[in-house]
């Protein structure tokens, strides 16, 4: 067809049911591999469900299309491809533009591009995008981009440069083959998608030391080139003696399930190397080999009592690609190693020097003498620093916390380079927006000149804001407008000698509404748009999820006030919609007591499956077994995971008797099973009684 039919072109959301639409983006796709990268063909479908693929059709012919995502609070393009015949006509134009008004509130649009493609500052600022910062692709020549912003004009608290979650993946041997020692093969081509720019930038390949063990089936030639080939990557270490544990307790299983199967020199090697990844807690392991992916990995997760392997996923690249964000998140937050008995927390002393010497950051040019006078400082200050150790008593992190009047200064935030170093990061910097709340302060200052790469990328988890390159979290202990809210922020930034906040409109769009309450958490927008629902929860979920009603167990009820959590019901229809606000309230039980309203959090999101679909997903996030989670399902087979975070427990329950005093002057529901809707005043009375000592 000729380009000059090209005032016929139709923009639209291709469904995850029109195959032929989809088919005929694959083929488009795979004409720019070049410049865009391999997106599998499962991705597109996957982003077809989700909303997230448009096209440009002339007369039902692909001329064009864009793949998106959505993180955070904005868009991210992941490819922008038009048909050859039809550049230079303003499709890609019409793409950006409808993408950007299908997402108004969301904060803006996000592309990142390599600089050495032909004219390509002038192709984004064509397109309305402004250079935003520049980048160093994660890719395998690690070339140089620049990161190109749409701007939606919403109040803009802050755009991070880079994504700040770095996913580790292990891979097999074949993968390693594919990238490595075989590319102009045929067969290599599946795993070109862990090249491709939004992958190479959001995951890091490594090789575990099982790679070794998997080797002597190989030629000798062969197994030379693969040594050679992995030195290119990080190899992760765990502990020899707990890899050989794993191995065992993998070989019983697999032996256990399929009796009459005589372990081949494959399988053996396949097993070490699943030992070997989780011994170093590496998290994701990525193989094409059909038989580890259906029938080993499905075992995994019937080893309760082995959290390094139940937490193991085993994918092949194609699914990598479609839960990426869901496995990064998974992954850089996991409350268990935290919650577990295996880290203790200590105030530092005059004896503590030692121990902290072990977070010297040579790389960046700290000397032994600066560290010194940094701890001899904070000796001079009561109750100010204090040690995480692991279960083997190794130090893994350190934090100070100095009250300066409504200002909690850290001059010291550290963490072990280690597995769990992502982990341990959001944690520390979450424990001190906690503490600013509880002593009433609304400024954290993160004032440690020698920061790791893994605070760098929590820091941007936990709401910081960067200010002349400093950490800042505005800890806003208010209820209100936008405008109260918009002067509180203003209030703090005056602590810190920083310029008024943005002035927040009403009706604040929900995805605005839910960002600018992470980044201010504890503070609730009463006015926006998102909206308020009461969900029951029985007091055996509501004990371990949200720590309340306290329980003598191992965990952490400062956890409980953690951000990502996932809680289970059947999957029967209900008025919850995401984002959205979430009113915990905990039914009456003879042992745990009335029936009360106990705290509130974001809905992210409501994902609907199949029991064990949800489970393999979630397992991360929620305390629910796979058997729990059938038994919410029920007879239907299927359930929903309600995605929530930032909870917030009250300081105080309400009675279901003092929330019936609130309703004889405000409406609201007369009772509470399934999940219900709040109005926004009846939910701010609820919280505000929460929050004050009732007299």
């Amino acid at each position: 067809m000729s380009p000059s039919t090209s005032a016929k072109v139709v923009i639209q959301v291709v469904s995850g049911t029109d195959t032929e639409t989809i088919e005929r983006a694959v083929e488009l796709g795979n004409t720019a591999r070049k410049t865009l990268g391999l997106l599998p063909r499962a991705a597109y479908f996957d982003a077809a469900q989700r909303g997230w693929l448009l096209a440009a059709l002339d007369e039902g012919e692909m001329i064009g299309y864009t793949v998106f995502r959505l993180p955070r609070n904005e868009v991210t393009l992941v490819h922008l491809c038009v048909a050859k015949d039809y550049r230079h006509r303003g499709m890609a134009q019409r793409l950006v533009n409808e993408v950007s008004r299908r997402h108004q509130a969301r904060l803006g649009v996000r592309a990142k591009c390599r600089d050495d493609y032909a004219d390509i500052q002038r192709v984004w600022r064509g397109l309305g995008f402004e250079h935003l910062g520049r980048a160093r692709g994660r890719g395998e020549d690690q070339a140089a981009m620049t990161v190109w912003w749409l701007d939606h004009g919403h109040a803009n608290l802050f755009t991070p440069l880079e994504e700040p979650t770095e996913l580790a993946v292990a891979i097999d041997v074949n993968i390693l083959m594919d990238l490595r020692t075989r590319k102009d093969h045929p067969q290599a081509d599946r795993s070109q998608v862990l090249l491709a720019p939004d992958v190479a930038d959001r995951i890091e390949k490594v090789v575990p030391h099982g790679l070794e063990r998997d080797l002597d089936r190989h030629p000798a030639a062969l197994r030379g080139r693969l040594v050679d080939a992995a030195a290119r990557y990080r190899r992760p270490h765990g502990s020899p003696k707990r890899a050989e544990e794993l191995y065992e307790i993998l070989r019983a299983t697999v032996r256990s399930a399929e009796p009459d199967r005589e372990l081949t020199p494959q399988d053996i090697g396949d097993l070490w190397q699943l030992a070997e990844t989780a011994a170093a807690r590496i998290r994701v392991f990525l193989t094409w080999d059909e038989r580890l992916r259906t029938k080993v990995a499905p075992l995994l997760a019937q080893l309760n009592q082995v959290p390094e392997l139940t937490g193991l996923r085993v994918i092949d690249p194609d699914h990598l690609v479609i839960q990426l964000d869901e496995l990064a998140h998974a992954v850089a937050y996991r409350p268990q190693v935290i919650a577990g008995s295996s880290f203790s927390t200590e105030l530092a002393n005059a004896q503590s020097e030692a121990a902290l010497m072990a977070f010297l950051d040579r790389a960046a040019g700290e000397t032994r003498q600066e560290l010194k006078a940094r701890l001899q400082a904070l000796a001079r200050s009561p109750r100010s620093h204090s040690i995480v150790r692991a279960g083997n008593d190794k130090p893994v992190g350190c934090y100070a916390s100095v009250l300066d009047g409504h200002v909690l200064r850290a001059p010291l935030l550290r963490v072990q380079d280690n597995a769990d170093a992502d982990t341990m990061a959001r944690y520390l910097l979450w424990m001190l927006r906690v503490t600013a709340r509880d002593e009433n302060v609304s400024v954290v200052r993160i004032e440690d000149p020698y920061l790791s790469p893994a605070i760098e990328r929590a820091a941007s988890h936990e709401g910081y804001q960067r200010i002349d390159g400093v950490w800042h979290s505005w800890v806003i202990q208010a209820a209100g407008t936008g405008a109260q809210i918009s002067a509180a922020v203003s209030s703090a930034h005056a602590l810190v000698d920083l310029e008024p906040a943005a002035l927040l409109p009403p009706h604040l769009a929900p995805e605005s509404a839910a960002q600018y309450e992470r980044t201010w958490w504890p503070a609730k927008i009463t006015d926006s748009d998102l909206a308020h629902f009461a969900v029951a929860i029985q007091p055996r979920w509501s004990a371990e999820l949200l720590g309340e009603p306290p329980i003598l167990t191992e965990r952490s009820t400062r956890l409980a006030l953690g951000r990502e959590h996932v809680y289970y019901r059947g999957n029967h229809p209900s008025v919850l919609k995401a984002p959205g606000r979430v009113l915990w309230y905990l039914t009456q039980d003879s042992n745990t007591g009335p029936a009360r309203f106990i705290g509130t959090s974001l809905l992210d999101a409501i994902e609907f499956g199949a029991p064990e679909e949800l489970h393999a997903q979630f397992a991360h996030y929620g305390v629910f077994t796979l058997s729990d989670v059938r038994g919410a399902a029920g007879e239907r087979g299927s359930a929903q995971a309600l995605r929530v975070s930032y909870t917030e427990l009250f300081r105080r329950p309400v009675l279901w008797s003092e929330y019936l005093d609130i309703l004889k002057s405000l409406e609201g529901p007369k009772r509470i099973q399934g999940p219900v809707r709040v109005p926004p005043a009846t939910f701010a009375a609820i919280y505000a009684a929460g929050n004050t000592t009732k007299r």
